[in-house]
């Protein structure tokens, strides 16, 4: 009786485990952003991004593939409120020790509606009015081949360095987390790419 009993609070631990693990690879499996056509019939497939405090600046990092014919460019998207200038150099340290160095191909600057807090002066109470207004979001674009791809998923990041005017901001991992992050991303795109892509149907289609 006590052998049956054991046997069954065994399998109950391991039910446990078991949809425990599932819950866990749902909630941190990689998702894709977005999935269009571009000029020139070119393929853009971006995936989710990953917020991550640097230092003082918070910046948001993503991967985005663009797949042409015979063509397929990795690219690292790191974006922020945070103001990030042209030409921006940002330093990877791997697992392995090697030190890379990204310059930015390409930034952007849109408009991102952010909270902010108005107080009421002169009130009888503690109050204010929510409210929002636009302020510079921007986007930068590092170029990633093939080679440094496969390094860092196989070594993974340590340390970044990102310029910020005259100075940087830095941050040292003791586990990597960007590295395993980059590489998630990347099978996820590989896997979105062997896709059709799902066109978009005019209004007017068949109607």
């Amino acid at each position: 009786m006590n052998y049956k009993k054991s046997i069954m609070e065994k399998l109950k631990i391991l039910l446990v485990f078991v949809f425990t693990l599932i819950f866990s690879i749902n909630i941190h499996s990689q998702k894709i952003s977005f999935d269009r056509i571009e000029k020139n019939n070119i393929r853009h497939i971006g995936a989710e991004k990953l917020e991550l405090k640097i230092d003082r600046a918070t910046y948001d990092f993503s991967l985005t593939v663009f797949s042409g014919f015979n063509s397929k460019d990795y690219c690292l998207l790191i974006s922020s409120l945070w103001k990030i200038e042209d030409n921006c150099v940002v330093m990877l340290k791997l697992g392995n020790e090697e030190i890379v160095k990204l310059v930015a191909n390409n930034v952007n600057v849109g408009k991102l509606d952010y909270p902010t807090y108005n107080p009421i002066i002169g009130g009888s109470s503690i109050s204010g009015i929510m409210s929002t207004q636009k302020v510079d979001y921007y986007v930068s674009i590092y170029s990633l081949d093939d080679d440094l791809l496969n390094k860092i998923e196989e070594y993974g990041i340590i340390k970044i360095r990102v310029a910020f005017f005259n100075k940087y901001y830095e941050k040292n991992w003791y586990t990597d987390k960007l590295g395993k992050f980059i590489k998630k991303s990347h099978k996820k795109l590989e896997e979105e790419l062997k896709k059709p892509h799902a066109l978009t149907k005019s209004i007017e289609t068949g109607f």
